[in-house]
């Protein structure tokens, strides 16, 4: 089995239990509020946007923490490892984005169906999706690439090593959330730069310590379990 295959294998429990919780909390605080006002924003987007890249940024330090140690162990090389984690981190994160955008619409609809979207609720366009897609991808790419920086650090090197690396592997992620993050109503939260720029910068500090993270994975020493 493909190391690939195995990491789908191993967080399936995971994904589908966390899925269904995020929309049920999002279901009963959308009727919740619209039973008093009519919305005039997006709770999916406040709700999904959020709880999503920090599980993400969770995920890409199990990888790591106990993981990398499992499958080394069991005869994959570190090569094989980091290249079956890329594949279903990649799956992870462009699956996320889809959901945000239908998500999203699919809210949209349903509140205008039943009347209760208030004037300025974000209705979800044909360009809007794109330019969601486009902002919650790089974002949740952003914080896996953290996840996995933070637990090879701690992984690697002793603790006020692994510290250093810590704050360095958090810069994609403060990154991403600084020049695309977005608000209830799908805008981009700091206007400045543009976000073609935001864009650009994000995947730089993305790819630079993504690159970083190979570095210093590709001859990790496994460490033994206790005992």
């Amino acid at each position: 089995m493909s190391v690939t295959r195995a990491l789908f294998r191993v967080y399936r429990p995971i994904i589908f239990p966390f899925a269904v919780i995020l929309v049920a909390a999002d279901v009963i605080a959308t009727v919740a509020v619209a039973a008093v006002n009519d919305l005039g924003f997006s709770m999916w987007l406040v709700l999904g946007g959020q709880a999503a890249k920090y599980w993400i940024l969770v995920v890409g330090i199990i990888l790591v923490a106990m993981q990398l140690r499992q499958f080394v162990v069991n005869g994959a090389t570190r090569h094989e490892f980091l290249a079956g984690v890329a594949v279903f981190g990649l799956v992870l994160v462009v699956g996320w984005a889809v959901a945000i955008v239908l998500g999203h619409g699919i809210e949209s609809a349903l509140l205008g169906a039943v009347g209760k979207r208030a004037p300025g609720y974000p209705v979800l366009t044909a360009g809007g999706a794109l330019r969601q897609f486009g902002q919650q991808l790089p974002i949740s790419l952003a914080y896996l690439v953290s996840g996995l920086t933070i637990a090879i650090g701690f992984y690697r090197w002793r603790a006020w090593i692994g510290l250093g690396v810590m704050l360095g592997g958090a810069v994609p992620a403060f990154v991403a959330d600084w020049l695309l993050g977005f608000n209830e109503w799908g805008g981009l939260t700091h206007s400045v730069p543009p976000y073609p720029a935001g864009l650009a910068l994000s995947l730089a500090a993305t790819g630079l310590v993504a690159w970083g993270f190979h570095r210093a994975i590709s001859d990790v020493p496994i460490r033994r379990t206790a005992g």
